[in-house]
This record gives structure tokens, sequence and C-alpha cells, in this order.
């Protein structure tokens, strides 16, 4: 009964935030437009190249949903304080972990978004087959969950932080490693011609980093 309410409170805290990125638009069109200014930038930067590198890709890729990540996840909590709802979320009758599982559920489901228009995009600018493609999902929805975890955490520490923008950022990027590093060998892999099968080793890292955060 208790994980029924935590899981149930969790995704009405998380159906509430995504009501309130819908009523303000324009905060995700801007994440949005980032991810694909990138990826359309890089098209122009690399166009007189005929064979583009997969460990080239691999990290324009990562770079730009580990900096979406942040644009996300930076307001997780910081809108709550800095709109003096934060109380309001201490006063309801449920568990930190349900507010925390909510917030991480509202930050997965944008990075999800957002990595989808970020590969489709690339399929058409920087010539990844179609036939990748869903192997391509698998890593990165493993690799946008790990993020959305710590990248929640991360946020509720620096709240209450004047600079909590600039901290997100620098606390970010150490703990976000132990998935930037499979993540980006597994897509270049993948983009290389693998399988998922060849790619396991790199998966069961993403795995045993996110089984060591819920932990």
């Amino acid at each position: 009964m208790a994980d029924e309410a935590l899981i149930t409170n969790a995704l009405k805290l998380a159906v509430k935030d995504l009501v309130i990125e819908a009523r303000r638009a324009h905060e995700f069109m801007s994440i949005l437009a980032f991810a694909l200014s990138s990826i359309l930038i890089s098209s122009f930067a690399w166009r007189g190249v005929l064979v583009l590198s997969p460990e080239v890709i691999s990290a324009t890729l990562w770079i730009v949903v580990y900096f979406s990540s942040i644009l996300t996840l930076t307001t997780s909590f910081a809108r709550e304080v800095d709109r003096g709802t934060i109380e309001g979320l201490r006063s309801l009758p449920c568990s930190s972990y349900a507010i925390l599982l909510g917030k991480v559920l509202y930050g997965a489901v944008v990075l999800f978004t957002v990595m989808v228009a970020t590969i489709l995009s690339a399929t058409l600018f920087l010539n990844i087959e179609l036939s990748v493609v869903p192997s391509l999902f698998v890593v990165f929805v493993m690799g946008v969950i790990d993020l959305a975890i710590i990248g929640s955490i991360v946020s509720a520490i620096v709240m209450y932080s004047e600079g909590k923008t600039l901290l997100l950022s620098f606390l970010f990027f150490p703990v976000s490693v132990p998935i930037l590093i499979p993540g980006t060998q597994a897509v270049g892999k993948i983009i290389s011609g693998a399988g998922l099968l060849e790619v396991m080793p790199e998966l069961r890292l993403l795995l045993a980093f996110l089984l060591a955060i819920v932990a």
C-alpha cells in the first residue's frame, strides 16, 4: 500500500509539473530550439565532410542531451522556491521520496521528448541511418533516466542557493560522467553498425549506475 501511494502521489506531482510546463510552453520550446539548432549548426560545420566519424556524432548527440538536461532540471525545484510553492509541497500528505520521484518523472518526460527530436533531426542532418534509431533509443532512454534522477537530486540540493544555476552546472558534470562515458561509447558503436548485444557492457554500466543511485 505504501508503495502504491508513493507511485500515485509521484504521478500526480509529475502531471502537475507537466501541465504547468504546457501552460508556459516557452521554456520547453527554448530547450527544444537549443537541441535542434545545435544539430543544425553541427551539420553546417561538417557539410564538407563526406563521412562523419561515429564517435563525433555520438559526442554531439550526448552534448545536446546533457546541456538540455541542465536547462530542464535547473528549474525543477528552483521554480518551486522562486514561486514560494515549496512550502506547499512540504505540507502535502506524502513522503519526500514521492516529491523527488515526481520531479524525476517530470524531468524524464521532458528529456525524452527532447531526445526524440534530437535523434530524428540527426537522421536528417547528420546522416544517421534509420535502422540504428531503435537501438539508439534504448541507450538514450537509460541515459535520460539516469540524468533525470541525478539532476533532480542535485537540483534539490542547490535550490536555496543564490547561484543555483551555476552550482548545478558544476555539480552535475562530475556525477554524470559515469553516464556520459559508457553512453558515448555505446552510441558510437551502434552508429558504426553494432547491435545491442555488442554494447551490452555499456548498457550494464548504465543500469548499474541507475541501481546505485536508486539504492
